[in-house]
């Protein structure tokens, strides 16, 4: 990451990243930031995902707005409740003054799985620890056939 120019700054990439610490939490198995998730969304807003990078930005600091509004603190000052309550409103739409909330959460909230679960060589899926989740091994070197060549018995 520090070879690439950050896309966020580091009031967003704090808020971003306890945003995804509540979309894929850790239990007893790593979460988003364990496997890569906000890393992933950081490269992605300074390459493929770049003009989605003024939306986010809006975002976050809608979600940091709203923390403020409710809770006198920014996002990631929040408990996780406090945090799950903005997050719920943002989900269902009903942020006041942000037509967009739903939007913003989805779009961020499949960012986060797209990084838990994407292939490794983008940033995310840490270690391979989502695919871990699936037990899907992934197209590895060694491999005689691609695994998307073969049948899976789901």
């Amino acid at each position: 990451m520090d070879e690439m120019k950050k896309s966020l700054t580091d009031d967003e990439e704090r808020t971003l990243t306890a945003i995804a610490e509540r979309i894929f939490p850790v239990t007893d198995t790593p979460g988003a930031l364990d496997a890569g998730a906000v890393d992933y969304i950081m490269i992605a807003l300074g390459g493929a995902y770049a003009s989605d990078l003024p939306f986010y930005r809006r975002g976050l600091r809608a979600i940091n707005r709203r923390a403020r509004e409710m809770f006198g603190a920014g996002f990631a000052a929040l408990s996780d409740a406090q945090q799950d309550s903005i997050l719920v409103e943002f989900e269902a739409g009903t942020v006041p003054n942000w037509k967009k909330a739903a939007e913003f959460f989805e779009t961020l909230r499949y960012h986060v799985l797209e990084g838990v679960f994407c292939e490794p060589q983008y940033g995310g899926n840490k270690d391979m620890t989502g695919w871990r989740f699936v037990d899907f091994s992934g197209q590895q070197f060694g491999y005689a056939d691609a695994y998307v060549n073969r049948r899976v018995d789901l």
